[in-house]
């Protein structure tokens, strides 16, 4: 969030749905920002607008918005048990000189111990608490806790609901499913996925696919 007193900060999203909308509503809510526009692949949703912001087209789109003083951008793709595309989005951004911003919902909660990288996306109700570590994009969304002393790598997706318990580890890139729950001291691999309402009672692969109560193998996410 910017300061009271700072400039306003001009600022165009990568991607152009739900989620989207969603951080669109997240950085009006803390105030401080311009959208100015988004970027999305689908040619029909260029020329319409979302939530009276303009979709101007594709990621080519950055260069010019560069070229026009706009040098902050959010990922605004949520994404399901496949990580990879908000890191494209983020990396794409990074590659071409763009901060990509905090979005921080004002219900959500950060304890003033916590660590983060570049590109948080705290959403509403979302706790992190104190001593915990998340690296670079990393998404806690809408009514996920990550508790004291965790440690999160980048491009983790912490879904909606989703618990982390204290001390918990989650390699780069895995994505820990709605309303699962992983249990205090537990690692979870880079690139696992942890399914919807699953409850981890034991480590987690690296590419592992786990789903069930408790937690059980499935398949590995490169399969």
């Amino acid at each position: 969030m910017t300061s009271e007193g700072s400039e306003v900060v001009r600022v165009i999203g990568l991607g152009a749905g739900g989620h989207a909308a969603v951080a669109i509503e997240a950085l009006r809510g803390a105030g401080g920002y311009e959208i100015v526009g988004l970027t999305d692949p689908r040619k029909d949703l260029w020329g319409t607008t979302l939530l009276g912001v303009p979709i101007l087209g594709d990621d080519r789109e950055l260069t010019v918005q560069y070229d026009q003083a706009v040098s902050h951008a959010f990922i605004g793709l949520g994404g399901a048990s496949d990580t990879t595309p908000r890191r494209r989005l983020f990396e794409l951004a990074k590659a071409q000189g763009f901060q990509v911003v905090d979005v921080i919902h004002p219900s959500a909660v950060r304890s003033p111990s916590a660590r983060a990288g570049s590109g948080m996306m705290l959403l509403a109700t979302a706790v992190v608490n104190a001593n915990a570590e998340l690296g670079e994009n990393v998404l806690v969304n809408t009514g996920a806790i990550v508790e004291h002393d965790c440690v999160v790598g980048d491009h983790v997706h912490v879904a909606i609901g989703a618990r982390l318990a204290s001390g918990v580890r989650v390699g780069t890139g895995a994505h820990i499913g709605a309303g699962a729950t992983v249990l205090e001291g537990r690692s979870i691999g880079a690139a696992a996925v942890v399914g919807a309402g699953a409850v981890v009672t034991h480590d987690v692969d690296p590419e592992e696919v786990v789903a069930g109560v408790p937690a059980r193998p499935v398949r590995s996410s490169t399969a």
